[in-house]
């Protein structure tokens, strides 16, 4: 049995959340509940703002402030229900806190559910211009509501008012995302104070967490893991990683946390594809198990996300004509050649496509090279600098979308040269079919190369669904708006 084998799998939120038997101290543990309720209570007040701001938007006939009242009530209560179903109290809202916009967006929609009916019991008081604005209200308002929750309780943790302070152990390139992970799911409790890497070759160092921005480092302490160490780091839980470390290593982790008189959670790579459920037979006294092909939910998500890809491609093209005319009227003024930038690239199962984009670098410039990762290139033209700013120069590849060679959202495509040395670990982002954003374009990273930043995109490989895609895309808008979250 692998080391991975031997303990409880999970790597993100909401595995974690439900797999590690974690007893906290008193005062951190009485401060989870208590914001587990204060959650709730706000949840259900957001739902219930959103339905009345809906009423008040409202182009038709008013109703009567008892009608808003209950139905602002009854949006308040399933808010906190739905959430609740998809484990939005258990763990944390995931890399980027796309998970957490999926659910409230999944929540918003689900509200149309007992809308709708209400609306035909209750025609003089629940008007069709105030559904249609419901789950848009709600979503805004649940959406703005968490951002605060989350940033005022990450204040709280880092008083040391309500988390406990976690050693990460595992000399696995999985520890970033762990210690990223814990850094955002503030509902788990567990503050990343270190990592531990006890290889010979290792050197105390610092790594950036996995976000929108490098906000928080955490260090790196090249030692071998003692009690002297927990101690000395005021450890109360020691977080293993076991993706690289022998069963012994494991044992001999968790004795010495036992002995230091700390906590200790086992966190492993969970690496299945969702499309393939299994079934389990008891056959006489043996357990076979099977994988029992895609599963419904992943057609469905197919075509949705191809209707989705078509049906919003097509409008961005038609409204953005006039700018997509003035800026292939500025790259012909800047500087000789053609207008687009015509590339190979490698999409869904290694299939090579032509991608378009708009020259953004002199046309003198090499085909095939690393891509520019500052504006001071000597490759880049004058209007090249200020498209590649406002990612403007992928607003061609709308047409790759049409062409059904890449998707809105998805991994973003490599050049042949790069994905010919992908390990077995970077070819798991060929297994769909690359998309012009992504959670990867949200990030900090996003300033170094792709294939050596895989984790946002194997999340959202393992994790994709329609909700998470419409969520990206609001993050994206919100990114661009924003110049960078």
């Amino acid at each position: 049995m692998s080391a991975s084998d031997s303990v409880t799998p999970g790597l993100y939120a909401e595995a974690l959340a439900r797999q590690i038997p974690i007893l906290r101290s008193e005062r951190a543990q009485l401060f989870r509940r208590a914001l587990v309720r204060c959650e709730k209570v706000a949840d259900f007040a957001s739902a219930a703002l959103g339905v009345t701001v809906a009423f008040s938007m409202s182009t038709e006939r008013h109703a009567s402030p008892r009608a808003i009242i209950a139905v602002a009530m009854i949006a308040g209560i399933f808010a906190v229900f739905e959430l609740r179903s998809n484990q939005g109290y258990e763990g944390g809202g995931g890399l980027l806190q796309i998970r957490e916009t999926e659910r409230v967006i999944r929540t918003a929609v689900s509200s149309l559910l007992y809308l709708i009916p209400m609306h035909f019991m209750l025609a003089s008081a629940i008007t069709s211009s105030a559904i249609a604005i419901a789950p848009i209200c709600i979503a805004v308002s649940l959406i703005v509501q968490k951002r605060c929750l989350f940033s005022a309780v990450r204040s709280l943790d880092r008083r040391r008012l309500g988390a406990d302070r976690v050693l990460i152990y595992g000399a696995s390139s999985g520890d970033r995302r762990v210690a990223s992970l814990l850094l955002r799911s503030f509902r788990l409790g567990l503050e990343p104070a270190a990592i531990i890497d006890d290889r010979p070759e290792a050197t105390d160092r610092y790594v950036m967490e996995l976000g929108y921005r490098n906000r928080h480092s955490i260090p790196i302490i090249a030692a071998p893991l003692t009690r002297e160490l927990l101690a000395a780091r005021a450890c109360t839980t020691l977080v293993v990683v076991t993706n690289e470390l022998n069963p012994g290593q494991i044992a001999a982790a968790s004795d010495c946390a036992q002995f230091a008189g700390a906590k200790v959670a086992f966190v492993s790579d969970l690496d299945t594809r969702r499309e393939f459920g299994t079934i389990c037979r008891i056959v006489d006294d043996l357990s076979v198990t099977m994988d029992r092909g895609p599963s419904t939910s992943y057609e469905w998500y197919g075509l949705s996300k191809r209707v989705l890809d078509v049906a919003l491609s097509s409008i961005a093209l038609v409204l953005l004509s006039p700018i997509l005319l003035f800026i292939a009227m500025l790259i012909k003024l800047d500087s000789p050649g053609s207008v687009l930038f015509i590339q190979n690239r490698v999409g869904l199962n290694g299939r090579v496509f032509r991608i378009y984009k708009f020259r953004s670098m002199y046309a003198e410039s090499a085909e095939y090279e690393p891509s520019p990762t500052t504006s001071m290139d000597p490759r880049l033209t004058r209007i090249g600098r200020f498209l590649r700013r406002l990612s403007l120069d992928e607003l061609p590849q709308l047409v790759n979308v049409i062409q059904g060679d890449m998707s809105l959202v998805g991994p973003r495509p490599e050049m042949p040269f790069i994905v010919q040395g992908y390990d077995p670990v970077q070819m798991k982002r060929l297994s769909v079919v690359p998309g012009i954003t992504g959670l990867w374009q949200l990030s900090a990273d996003r300033a170094f190369a792709i294939h050596e930043n895989p984790d946002y995109d194997l999340y959202y490989v393992r994790n994709r669904g329609f909700f998470m895609d419409i969520s990206i895309l609001i993050h994206t808008a919100l990114f661009a708006m924003r110049g960078g979250i």
